[in-house]
C-alpha cells in the first residue's frame, strides 16, 4: 500500500513538470496560451486519480477490484432444528377403561360407567340410523370421602366421550372454589368464565364444589360462580361436561339449593369407601409400582387392624392414606440400610412396616 501511494505521488509530480515546462515553452510562444495549458494541467491531474483510486481502495481492503466487484459466493450451513419432544400420547377410551377395571374396588362405580357407555354407544348408532335421538345430559355429582377415585374417574370419563365423539378433546380441568370465586366485585364471573373456557371442549371437574354456597355474610361470591356457570353450561352445553364432587351429604344440600343445579345435574355416582382388605391391597400395589416386595413375614393382620381402626374417622384419606404408609414405610426402611452398603434394597421388613404405622 505505502509503495503505491509513493509511485502515485512520483507519477503525479512528475506529470506536473512535464505539463508545467510545456506551459512555460509554450507560453514564451504564445502568450495568450498560457491559461487553456493551465486548465489541461488540472485535467490530467483529476483523469490519473480518477484511474487509479479504486486500486488503492482496493488494497486497503486486502484485495483485487475483481473480488470486490464480484464477491465470491457465500456457503452457509443450515441453522439446524432444536428437537423437541412430543407430548406424550393421551390415554385412548379402552385404555382408560382397562385401568379403570384394574383398579381397586369401585364396583358400583364401574356398573355405572359402563351404563353410560351402553347408552351414548347406542344413541350414537340410532343418530348414524337416522332414528330419533334422546337428549341426555352427561353432567355427574360425584359423591364420596376423599382418596377414593372420584378424580381418575373423571379423567376416564374424558378419554372415554373424546373416542365416542362426545368431546373433541377429552381433557380434564381441575378446580375447587378458589378457582371460580374472587375477593372483589365484578372479578368472579370473568374468573368462573376463564375456567369454562379453560375446559372447553372437555370436562370441567370441580372439587368439594358445596363450598361455593357455604359463604357467609354479604361479601361472598359463590352464588355469581353458580349462576354463571349454570348459564355457560347452557351456551356451551355441546362443548363443556361438568362434574361437582363432594362428601354426600353437603352435595345433596348443594345441588337441592339452585334449582338450575338440580334440573343439570341429573346423574350422581357414589364412591363408597374402601375397606382394609382393600386398603391392604392398595398398599402393596403402590409398594409393586415402586419396585419393592414385602417380606415373608411382614405383619398383615396388624396392618389390617390399624386401617380398620381409621376407617371410621370422616377425615380418613382411604387411598391417600396408603400412599402416606408407603412413605413412612420407605423412610423406614432407609434409615434402615443407611449404614449397610449391600444390603437388599427391595425387601420391605416386618420392623419397617411397623414402625411407619408407629409414625403415622
Amino acid at each position: 500500500m505505502k509503495n503505491r501511494v509513493i509511485n502515485l505521488a512520483v507519477m503525479v509530480i512528475g506529470g506536473l513538470f512535464a505539463i508545467q515546462i510545456a506551459i512555460w515553452i509554450l507560453g514564451s510562444l504564445v502568450p495568450d496560451l498560457w491559461w487553456i495549458l493551465l486548465l489541461a494541467d488540472g485535467g490530467f491531474i483529476t483523469w490519473r486519480l480518477v484511474e487509479v483510486w479504486p486500486q488503492i481502495t482496493t488494497q486497503k481492503q486486502g484485495g483485487t477490484p475483481e473480488a470486490v466487484n464480484n464477491p465470491p459466493p457465500v456457503h452457509t450451513t443450515p441453522m439446524p432444528f432444536i428437537t423437541v419432544p412430543s407430548h406424550a400420547p393421551k390415554a385412548t377410551g379402552k385404555q382408560a377403561i382397562a385401568e379403570l377395571e384394574a383398579m381397586t374396588g369401585l364396583g358400583n362405580v364401574k356398573e355405572e360407567i359402563n351404563k353410560l357407555i351402553a347408552r351414548i354407544s347406542l344413541e350414537k348408532r340410532r343418530r348414524e340410523q337416522g332414528l330419533q335421538v334422546s337428549p341426555m345430559s352427561l353432567h355427574m355429582v360425584f359423591t364420596g370421602p376423599p382418596g377414593v377415585g372420584k378424580t381418575v374417574v373423571a379423567r376416564t370419563l374424558g378419554a372415554i366421550y373424546r373416542d365416542l365423539g362426545v368431546l373433541k378433546k377429552g381433557h380434564v380441568v381441575e378446580t375447587d372454589r378458589a378457582g371460580l370465586v374472587a375477593s372483589y366485585v365484578g372479578q368472579t364471573a370473568p374468573k368462573t368464565k376463564d375456567k369454562v373456557t379453560e375446559a372447553l371442549d372437555g370436562i370441567l371437574f370441580i372439587d368439594e364444589a358445596y363450598t361455593l354456597t357455604g359463604g357467609k355474610g354479604g361479601h361472598d361470591f359463590g352464588q355469581e360462580a353458580i349462576d354463571t356457570l349454570l348459564k355457560e353450561m347452557e351456551d356451551k352445553r355441546d362443548r363443556l361436561v361438568v362434574v361437582v364432587a363432594g362428601y354426600p351429604a353437603e352435595m345433596r344440600s348443594f345441588i337441592n339449593s339452585n334449582p338450575g343445579l338440580a334440573s343439570r345435574f341429573t346423574k350422581t355416582i357414589e364412591f363408597q369407601a374402601y375397606s382394609p382388605p382393600e386398603l391392604i391391597e392398595i398398599f402393596q400395589g403402590m409398594l409393586t409400582k415402586e419396585d419393592l416386595r414385602l417380606a415373608q413375614d411382614w405383619p398383615e393382620a396388624d396392618l389390617q387392624g390399624w386401617f380398620s381402626s381409621r376407617v371410621r374417622d370422616p377425615s380418613f384419606g382411604n387411598a391417600r392414606s396408603a400412599r402416606t404408609l408407603v412413605e413412612r414405610v420407605r423412610e423406614a426402611q432407609a434409615t434402615r440400610l443407611s449404614a449397610d452398603m449391600g444390603a437388599d434394597l427391595q425387601t420391605i421388613t416386618a420392623d419397617d412396616v411397623k414402625g411407619a404405622m408407629a409414625s403415622c
